[in-house]
């Protein structure tokens, strides 16, 4: 009664109703009607988007779609851990002091031949590209001598010579994509999109811990039953969806069905990493909030494709930097950091409330 007089709340609990079953016939043609009415709802509108997402992806396959999401919050990292990201110096200090925009890069940038494709062999198909894929890597451990020797190089190639910023889950998806706030119910009529914002799609508002397999599909560490059986699932429900004569446009649509999954899958080689991602695969290429660099042909540099991360409060989600083995003059950066960290963003400092910005050298012995 209350949606029949317009009520934006009750008609969007009626759309969750038709989306769950409850008290009427299950319908998720009927829950993404009833979401497009509240999309311009200023307090709805991302409940609204994030709705009609999941009701598009369970109409075409409610199999797919819920092993996706049951496997998904198996890989979820709980909101009350730290997560850090091992970075050059010059990048540490772009990030620190110049409220420059964490960067999530595009999947082909990675250094891994078999990035997105262990699933789809496992499935029996060639990997296909849905939406372009962006991630960033994060570690649980701070202080990693491996990763240091990885993932902390200067340009000269030298290792163990930048620093890592340990973030704070709960406080890291408070970002925007694009550099000015915009209006989160301006969106585009011919197709609904998400807010250029770090909350929506919930999805990609999660750290995820990757998964690491052995030949044939052997699934490593935490949970691996669990998830050996989802997957065994899933590989019977795609081939139901795909049949015997799978189409392009069939693969395509197993692409968006299956999102970021193939992007948790990686080689037992590199399982000493224990590498967390950040994902966000909702995005089309063109769309406007997706950035590039041009290629340099006459210098061997490739093109680039990322996404910013813009805060207004840039430090809000650091819980603390930690200067590489043999980071430049680290004696003196800790206190020049500390300098100019107060001096820029003393009203940021303030509101951290009893919880300092500390910066602080490794505790990894290395020559």
């Amino acid at each position: 009664m209350a949606a029949e007089q317009e009520n934006a709340r009750a008609i969007f609990t009626l759309a969750y109703c038709y989306f769950r079953g409850k008290g009427v016939t299950q319908s998720f043609t009927e829950t993404k009607a009833l979401c497009e009415q509240v999309f311009k709802d200023p307090l709805l509108s991302f409940e609204a988007y994030e709705l009609h997402d999941r009701a598009e992806r369970f109409e075409q396959s409610k199999s797919i779609s819920a092993l996706r999401e049951e496997i998904l919050s198996h890989l979820t990292v709980s909101k009350n851990l730290t997560m850090t990201h091992y970075t050059a110096f010059d990048v540490g200090q772009a990030i620190l002091l110049e409220k420059s925009p964490f960067r999530l890069g595009h999947i082909n940038a990675v250094n891994d031949p078999n990035e997105g494709k262990l699933l789809w062999q496992e499935l029996g198909y060639e990997p296909e590209e849905g939406n372009p894929v962006f991630i960033g890597c994060f570690l649980p451990d701070s202080d990693s001598l491996n990763m240091w020797r990885f993932y902390s190089k200067n340009h000269l190639n030298d290792d163990a010579c930048g620093c890592a910023i340990t973030f704070n889950t709960g406080r890291f998806f408070d970002y925007r994509l694009m550099k000015d706030q915009s209006n989160h119910t301006e969106q585009e009529l011919r197709v609904p999109s998400f807010a250029n914002t770090g909350q929506s799609p919930q999805e990609s508002a999660a750290f995820y811990r990757v998964v690491y397999l052995k030949g044939n599909f052997k699934i490593l560490g935490q949970g691996a039953k669990k998830l050996q059986d989802d997957f065994k699932n899933l590989k019977k429900e795609v081939d139901k969806f795909v049949g015997k004569k799978p189409t392009p446009e069939k693969l395509q649509t197993l692409a968006w069905l299956l999102g970021p999954l193939p992007y948790l899958l990686k080689d037992a080689n590199y399982k000493d990493e224990q590498e967390h991602r950040v994902i966000v695969t909702h995005l089309d290429y063109g769309a406007k909030e997706i950035k590039s660099e041009d290629p340099d042909f006459a210098n061997g540099k490739a093109p680039r494709l990322y996404l910013e991360l813009h805060r207004d409060d840039h430090l809000t989600p650091i819980e603390y930097v930690t200067l590489g083995p043999k980071a430049p003059n680290k004696e003196m950066m800790a206190p020049y950091w500390r300098h100019q960290l107060a001096s820029k963003f003393e009203s940021q400092l303030e509101r951290r409330k009893g919880n300092p910005l500390n910066i602080n050298p490794s505790r990894c012995a290395y020559k």
